[in-house]
């Protein structure tokens, strides 16, 4: 019975830690090479996905700005403005990873899908709107700006699909004070084996609550005197 009591203790502390959580307003991602923006994907291969690919300018001629880059937008953090550690979780569907190419080839490569990859992905705060018209009307000068040559909040290694947290508790904190500044989290891959892997994401149309979410810090120190320790090593998180 006592056991009994500690586990439906537990499940109520972690249910009461996670009670504030804040759904994606929006996401997307552009390939860098067409200029082809994404807002929502359809068909049975990507529907449900936003894409993150491996940054790739005048360093691979065989890639050359074959890559997407994406962003998440949170607008409503109205019950995000109390005090308290505020976590960004993104679940990862798969690595879409390109199949060797061979010299002299014409057209895309063939992908493979998979559980398991390399991949390196960084995250920052946008400095403008992530929007077609804005993206577009001058990507490289877009990217470069308001992207790539941000200041990282995290730079992750991701080695498996399924859910990762990262600390965004400054910026979060300073969109609350300062909502006027609030364009978003923007992500693009830094390195991948095989080179030009591409993350894919669950967005937030999928059904079940996948798709990017902000959630609060549960109470660890909690955790640990139900003696739940073990549990907290089963979750993946990345602080800034």
């Amino acid at each position: 019975m006592a056991r009994v009591f500690l586990i439906l203790s537990y499940l109520a502390l972690v249910s009461h830690g996670r009670a504030v959580t804040v759904g994606a307003t929006y996401d997307a991602d552009t390939y860098y090479f067409t200029q082809t923006y994404n807002e929502v994907r359809t068909g049975a291969l990507n529907s449900g996905t936003f894409h993150v690919g491996q940054h790739i300018l005048n360093t691979s001629p065989t890639y050359n700005g074959h890559f997407n880059f994406g962003a998440v937008v949170f607008q409503d953090l109205t019950s995000f403005s109390s005090p308290g550690s505020k976590f960004l979780q993104l679940n990862v569907k798969d690595f879409k990873t390109p199949v060797a190419v061979d010299p002299g080839y014409q057209g895309p490569p063939q992908y493979s899908y998979l559980n398991t990859g390399n991949f390196r992905l960084a995250v920052v705060t946008l400095a403008a709107d992530f929007t077609e018209t804005a993206a577009t009307a001058d990507l490289p000068g877009w990217y470069q700006s308001n992207l790539y040559a941000r200041p990282r909040l995290a730079e992750i290694d991701i080695t498996s699909a399924g859910v990762l947290q990262v600390d965004v508790t400054a910026a979060v904190d300073g969109w609350i004070s300062t909502p006027s500044t609030n364009f978003g989290f923007g992500f693009v891959g830094l390195d991948s084996t095989p080179t030009a892997s591409t993350l894919r994401f669950y967005s937030m149309e999928v059904a079940g609550g996948v798709g990017p979410v902000l959630i609060p810090e549960p109470g660890t120190g909690t955790l640990l005197l139900l003696g739940f320790a073990g549990a907290m090593s089963m979750r993946r998180r990345f602080c800034a």
